[in-house]
């Protein structure tokens, strides 16, 4: 049943009866007000809600080449992220991963250098590729992309120069037993070509003086970074000069880089191989005197009137006392001896891995000073040594 129509906005009384029906459509007051909201849609902008974009950025930008004693001990990251997510990456493996949460807008990285002189002694490598990257829930940046080279010296040098210049050694000069061997570690850049030759100073059969003669060694070629170490023999070189000679010393040079050896033929009592301070493999041939003590560590345990022993320590210590060393000698060889990596070249030239207890050396510079060094070890694995000396076979030489 059609009932009267009462419009709020004129606020009069419409009959349905009424030829002209007042609706809402049709009341002037409603169509103004529709057209307000008409235009304020179409002026208003769209709301798009987005993830915020946040600051992070690494204050560390690190050379090509670096040393890592050269790592600082703090790298700060500048974020305004409630946390950040740090990695260290070695090529595809990931070998340190943490959360940091900002102060102030900055995260702290401490001991990166730890971190990745970890690595390289673990993987027993010189050198790596390493990237380190931080990231939050809406932004990420990493590092370039560096090579990092294993450093224990503190070296205010830049890396590349050296590596141009110097073998991975702070030996200036070698003395190296005729019988013996020694490695000569170099780190080479990208697209280097030289060729490497040896000066040496020999005595000739039937010659009263002494005189030099130059022998080729392979050529250097590098596509790519490069580690390569050359095994030193001094029998080997005299094979290689080709007439029957002595020795007396000789340079191996590889392009800027020479090292110069002293042969003796003074037969070594002790022969170690070590890491030095590149991590990189380095003989030491003392000549000394050893003192062995033989610690007796066991438990017994008697049941039935039988004695047996358990949790046996046993183990033998050896005292060492070199005989006089240069300078040098004495400073380099107590540094080599602080290495995590020692062993000693047992007969027949095996390798048996052993733990440095103990290290006494006074060192001086003085002229007339007689240094020696002091050390005492132990072998790292129940290992007793060979107490027989095994005689030569007839036709040995």
């Amino acid at each position: 049943r059609s009932r009267a129509f009462f419009c709020r906005c004129c606020k009069i009384v419409a009959s349905p009866h009424l030829p002209t029906l007042h609706t809402k459509a049709l009341c002037p007051s409603s169509r103004a007000e529709n057209a307000a909201v008409r235009s304020f849609l179409i002026s208003a902008k769209p709301v798009i809600f987005e993830n915020k974009k946040v600051m992070l950025k690494i204050n560390y930008t690190p050379s090509t080449y670096v040393f890592t004693c050269n790592i600082p001990s703090e790298i700060e990251i500048s974020t305004d992220a409630a946390s950040v997510y740090v990695t260290i990456a070695c090529g595809p493996d990931t070998i340190f991963e943490t959360t940091l949460y900002p102060y102030n807008n900055i995260a702290m990285l401490y001991d990166a250098r730890s971190i990745i002189e970890g690595h390289l002694l673990d993987k027993q490598r010189v050198f790596a590729n390493f990237v380190i990257t931080a990231d939050t829930k809406t932004e990420e940046t990493t590092t370039p992309e560096r090579h990092f080279i294993y450093s224990r010296l503190s070296l205010a040098t830049n890396a590349m120069g050296f590596v141009q210049l110097f073998f991975l050694t702070t030996r200036s000069m070698f003395t190296i037993p005729r019988n013996s061997f020694q490695t000569l570690s170099a780190f080479y850049l990208p697209d280097v070509t030289l060729q490497g030759y040896t000066e040496c100073l020999a005595l000739f059969d039937g010659e009263s003086t002494p005189r030099m003669v130059r022998i080729e060694d392979a050529k250097v070629d590098t596509k790519n970074t490069t580690l390569i170490r050359d095994i030193i023999s001094p029998i080997a070189i005299e094979t290689r000069i080709g007439s029957k000679c002595r020795l007396l010393q000789f340079t191996v040079h590889r392009g800027f880089l020479a090292k110069t050896f002293y042969v003796t033929d003074r037969t070594p009592n002790l022969t170690l191989l070590v890491r030095n301070e590149f991590n990189c493999d380095e003989y030491i041939h003392l000549t000394c005197v050893t003192k062995s003590k033989l610690d007796l560590d066991r438990s017994t345990a008697t049941s039935l009137g039988v004695t047996t022993f358990y949790d046996d320590k046993s183990a033998y210590e050896y005292d060492v006392e070199s005989s006089m060393l240069t300078f040098e000698e004495a400073k380099h060889f107590s540094q080599l001896l602080l290495s995590r990596y020692v062993n000693i070249v047992e007969k027949g030239g095996a390798l048996a891995p052993i733990t440095v207890t103990d290290i006494n050396s006074e060192i001086s510079d003085a002229d007339n000073a007689t240094n020696s060094i002091k050390f005492k070890y132990k072998y790292s694995s129940h290992h007793f040594p060979i107490t027989i000396d095994y005689g030569n076979n007839i036709f040995d030489d």
